[in-house]
């Protein structure tokens, strides 16, 4: 991760602040949610909270799950919920026991029965949740069991996981492997999985990198990257922190990304290889949004 000096954090949140009066980061700011809508007889349990969207994300109304309502920051998240992203949704939902990030185009699902676990029905989703067996994950035909920080993908007849931190157990057709750090695997539908390999490498040569650079709002910042896949995933952070608060897939650079809120902002850009096992996150490049 390419260090960012106090100096030129300093530059670019004094060149926000002189434009808003007053910086306050998005992740931060009060949103006030609107009176929950009733649940039906025999809704789910309440065990998490919609933490960030920038975007839409729906949930599934009970109980026929025949119709959708959108959600906003704070609002429950219970057993036997389906959530779906829109393409260009980022979203953050916080458990008592884990985090999980959901990209754009993604469905995930929480059953409704007395093992506490989640459904990755399609699209990208990472896991995080510290100790041992603290995440499981139903994804495809197999189970996913673990700690640390996991990036899944599902797609249509395959399942692509890539372990950034701690272990976890893929289990598949009879089958378990047990996947590290820094290792990823591919499981075909109705396959065991194959034994891990290395994720791939990380891009290199970001623009901008640890030198800002500044746009007005309106105006898309142009990222750019050394390829390293057949395809990337392009994420936008807080100058503090780990919440992921924007987030796009991309193919060959350059990527033209409008950031919406004044400030001063990370980003980052990971590469996947054709089995959509996905590598490391890049060093990291700083973007800043003025208004003058």
């Amino acid at each position: 991760m390419i260090a960012v000096t106090h100096a030129r954090a300093r530059l670019c949140l004094a060149a926000a602040v002189a434009a808003l009066g007053s910086f306050v980061p998005p992740e931060a700011s009060p949103q006030a949610a609107p009176p929950a809508a009733p649940r039906p007889a025999g809704a789910g349990i309440a065990i998490g909270d919609l933490a960030w969207a920038d975007g839409s994300l729906e949930r599934a109304e009970l109980p026929l799950k025949s119709t959708w309502r959108r959600l906003v920051p704070g609002d429950k998240l219970r057993t036997g919920d389906t959530f779906r992203t829109e393409a260009t949704s980022t979203v953050r939902l916080d458990f008592p026991w884990m985090t999980v990030g959901l990209s754009p185009s993604s469905m995930l699902t929480i059953p409704a029965s007395t093992v506490l676990s989640t459904v990755l029905e399609q699209g990208r989703a990472e896991f995080a949740g510290p100790g041992r067996d603290i995440v499981k994950i139903r994804v495809g035909d197999g189970e996913v069991r673990g700690g640390g920080r996991l990036v899944l993908r599902r797609t249509v007849g395959l399942t692509s996981a890539s372990v950034l931190e701690g272990i976890f157990r893929v289990r598949a057709a009879g089958r378990t492997v047990e996947i590290r750090a820094g290792q990823g695997t591919a499981v075909p539908d109705g396959a065991p999985p194959p034994p891990p390999s290395p994720l791939p490498d990380a891009p290199r040569g970001l623009h901008p990198g640890s030198d800002p650079v500044y746009i007005r709002p309106g105006q898309p910042a142009e990222l750019t990257w050394t390829v390293a896949g057949p395809s990337h995933h392009v994420e936008i952070l807080a100058l503090q922190g780990d919440a992921v608060l924007l987030a796009r897939e991309a193919a060959a650079p350059p990527l033209r990304l409008e950031i919406p809120w004044l400030g001063t902002y990370r980003w980052r850009v990971s590469a996947r290889d054709a089995r959509g096992v996905e590598s490391r996150p890049s060093a990291e490049g700083v973007i800043c949004s003025v208004d003058r």
